[in-house]
């Protein structure tokens, strides 16, 4: 086996080396403690020794990472002094072998065969409870889960569905009321036009400079007005229609660059401007408006009358826009108005585009007729008509081009992407859909906030039930709250607490009886029976006895006896268990032990034999003790040991609340009269009776034995033989 002994006093740790070398294992000893889990993480080992008396913070720290993550390496825990409490402690983190000091080769093999003994029994080992296929959880979850999924798919589609069916009434709609605003913005454009064009009527000096045909100052007066109020065009014309000053805004020029000209007779034609130079008045007044396309391109003018002081017509002034501004100003005013993504595009009377606000134009001639139909019927309809461009899908609704005075010029179209409504039935959609997800999941996050409450407290047990089935009797289970759960995790911490007093009732018992009687007790508790058994076999009695102990401790103080006397027990006691013996009874300075009753009844030979070994060791372990005694200046404890083999009664003996396990005969009375017979020694020695000279059998060659002839012994009507058992330097 590959060993690591973690120790914190250096000769523990190699007088326990030097035991597993012995049986040939590897041994690695770490006398610093904290560095015990690098060493375990770069190696495998079979069995780590630990020292009982390492400080808090690293030996249970050490013993629960050994615990969870090597799970294949058994402990087994030194102690120098007895510590039941940290004992328990430790066993609650699964090692339940301890090698107590001294650290002798007979204690030695025995904690490994009771290492052994617990694996050969499954201790320790993972308890094999059932994997959990459906946690809870999901059991609870699930049902939301399901009813949530189904409510949201319905309550989308029915939505959803009722929404669908009104995409196309909203969609002509907004492209009629599109329409609208189209036209109401060109009645705003042609109001804002007039505006101009009446502030420059009025403007100081521009009448005189008419009639001096001033055209510099003109220019000048002019100029001012159009730059302020951003004029695409203004023209001044004579009472012939002739252009005094034309100041038009250059194309993708800056604000203030304008191209001038003169002495153009272009608008001679146009009828608006005949009907200024005409003086003619309508309801709406003395101004008209109108389209013109000259070389400088399409242009939408409003004309006025320019007077003198005496009322007399001088001239005429035209404020005008370009047909491809005012398509691409509508639209801008559209979209910042009402946020709708329409294009507008400018037809003349007969159907043909002049200014679209499409990049690429397309197929947009309107046939005459159609023309002809739209403006005669534009009092009562609008005509409606698909567009493809593009690669997009238009509807677009045309309406007759009219300016002050009821003029027709031509046509406008105002058109949306065929795709426009879907996009907002689009967003409804989402948000039904959205809503109906956030239903969802607030119903899953109740059902899993429900679950949790449930399942938490109920890991916690699961937790906890595991922990104890690998013996940590310290685990307990927070309990909170008022339900069901609650009384289970308090009644599970009362069990835990009822288990660990019982550990602790077993240890105390362990320590007072001897596990063999132990092991009785349990066969007994299991088969119903909680009395142990009384049964009559042959056996043989070892009963040692201090000499003069009353005189020897006559000045010494009670605590002090009590620390004598444990010494002396605790040298003796291994030697019996070491020999399948029981140290079955201490009455003050006197042991009583058995051989061939527990765990299992053995023959009287082996019984003899092993009694004999036991005697033969235990005088030079008392002869060694004393030795170091005197070296101490402390007392002898000469001690007198007494063998018989026989008829023997062994059970529990008292009452049914308190039993002791007694061995009694006339076979123990004969032990102990035996050993009155070595006072006359003067040194720690051995007295066998006959029956047990006779019971060893051709196993009395390995002893070395002197007769004492026959001796009256008190208690029994006839003389025993018996013999003195001598130590010798080999015994096989």
């Amino acid at each position: 086996m590959n060993i690591i002994i973690i120790q914190s006093k250096e000769d523990s740790a190699q007088t326990i080396a030097n035991l597993f070398k012995q049986r040939g294992d590897s041994t690695n000893i770490c006398f610093d403690p904290t560095k015990a889990l690098s060493i375990l993480k770069n190696n495998q080992f079979d069995l780590a020794v630990v020292d009982l008396h390492l400080s808090d913070d690293i030996l249970f720290p050490l013993l629960k990472i050994l615990q969870k993550k090597y799970l294949n390496t058994q402990v087994i825990i030194t102690n120098k002094y007895p510590d039941l409490s940290r004992e328990l402690d430790v066993k609650s983190y699964g090692p339940q072998v301890f090698l107590r000091a001294p650290f002798t080769k007979t204690w030695f093999e025995k904690s490994l065969r009771r290492l052994d003994q617990l694996l050969a029994e499954g201790w320790g080992k993972q308890v094999a409870l059932p994997n959990v296929r459906v946690p809870i959880r999901f059991k609870i979850i699930l049902p939301f889960l399901v009813l949530a999924l189904l409510l949201a798919t319905g309550a989308g589609y029915i939505v959803s569905k009722l929404t669908l069916d009104s995409i196309e009434d909203r969609f002509l709609n907004n492209l009629v009321e599109v329409g609208h605003l189209t036209t109401s913005w060109i009645v705003e454009e042609e109001t804002r036009l007039l505006e101009t064009l009446r502030s420059l009527a009025y403007t100081d000096g521009v009448a005189n400079s008419i009639q001096e045909r001033n055209a510099e100052m003109l220019r000048e007066l002019i100029l001012g007005e159009a730059i302020n109020r951003g004029e695409e065009a203004i023209e001044i014309l004579d009472t012939k229609a002739t252009t005094l000053v034309s100041v038009r805004h250059r194309p993708s020029g800056g604000r203030e660059e304008y191209d001038y000209s003169k002495a153009d007779n272009s608008f001679a034609s146009s009828d608006f401007v005949q009907q200024v130079l005409h003086q003619q008045v309508d309801e709406h007044g003395d101004k008209y408006g109108g389209l013109t396309q000259g070389p400088w391109g399409d242009y939408f003018y409003v004309a006025g009358p320019i007077f003198d002081e005496q009322d007399q017509l001088v001239g005429v002034i035209l404020v005008g826009r370009s047909v491809t501004t005012l398509a691409k100003e509508t639209r801008d005013a559209l979209m910042g108005e009402e946020d709708q993504f329409a294009h507008i595009t400018f037809y003349d009377s007969l159907g043909q585009p002049l200014a679209t606000t499409y990049i690429e134009q397309g197929e947009l001639d309107v046939s005459n007729s159609m023309a002809t139909e739209i403006l005669s019927r534009q009092v009562n309809e609008s005509h409606m008509r698909p567009l493809h461009i593009s690669n997009i899908d238009y509807r677009e609704i045309i309406s007759a081009w009219e300016v002050r005075g009821g003029q027709d010029l031509g046509l406008i179209g105002a058109s949306l992407a065929e795709n426009f409504l879907v996009r907002p039935s689009q967003i409804t959609q989402f948000q039904i859909f959205g809503l109906a997800t956030a239903g969802f999941l607030l119903i899953i996050i109740i059902g899993y906030q429900l679950a949790q409450r449930i399942n938490n407290p109920l890991s916690r047990v699961v937790t906890a039930v595991s922990r104890v089935s690998k013996g940590n009797l310290n685990t307990k289970v927070e309990a909170t709250g008022n339900d069901e759960l609650t009384f289970l995790a308090h009644a599970f911490n009362y069990m835990v607490s009822n288990l660990r007093e019982g550990k602790i009732y077993r240890d105390l018992l362990g320590r007072t009886v001897t596990p063999q009687v132990r092991d009785q007790l349990r066969r007994g508790l299991a088969s119903g029976d909680f009395k142990l058994e009384g049964q009559n076999l042959i056996a043989t009695i070892i009963i040692t006895d201090i000499r003069d102990f009353t005189v020897v401790s006559e000045n010494q103080t009670p605590t002090k006896i009590l620390q004598w006397l444990n010494q002396y027990y605790s040298k003796l006691v291994p030697i019996v268990a070491n020999c399948d013996g029981v140290a079955n009874t201490f009455v003050g300075d006197s042991l009583m032990a058995s051989f061939g009753i527990l765990p299992v009844p053995q023959h009287y030979a082996k019984s003899a034999y092993q009694a004999c070994l036991a005697a033969i060791e235990m005088i030079q372990v008392i002869d060694d003790m004393n030795t170091q005694r005197g070296q101490k200046g402390e007392p002898p404890l000469i001690s007198g040991i007494g063998i018989n083999t026989g008829m023997v009664a062994s059970g529990g003996m008292g009452t049914e609340d308190r039993l002791h396990y007694a061995i009694i005969g006339d076979t123990v009375n004969t032990a102990s009269r035996l050993e009155k017979l070595t006072k006359e020694f003067g040194t720690t020695s051995a007295i066998i009776s006959q029956d047990t000279y006779t019971a060893l059998g051709d196993q009395r060659e390995n002893f070395n034995f002197q007769s004492m002839g026959t001796r009256a012994v008190k208690g029994k009507s006839e003389s025993i033989h018996v013999y003195r058992l001598l130590p010798q330097d080999q015994i096989t």
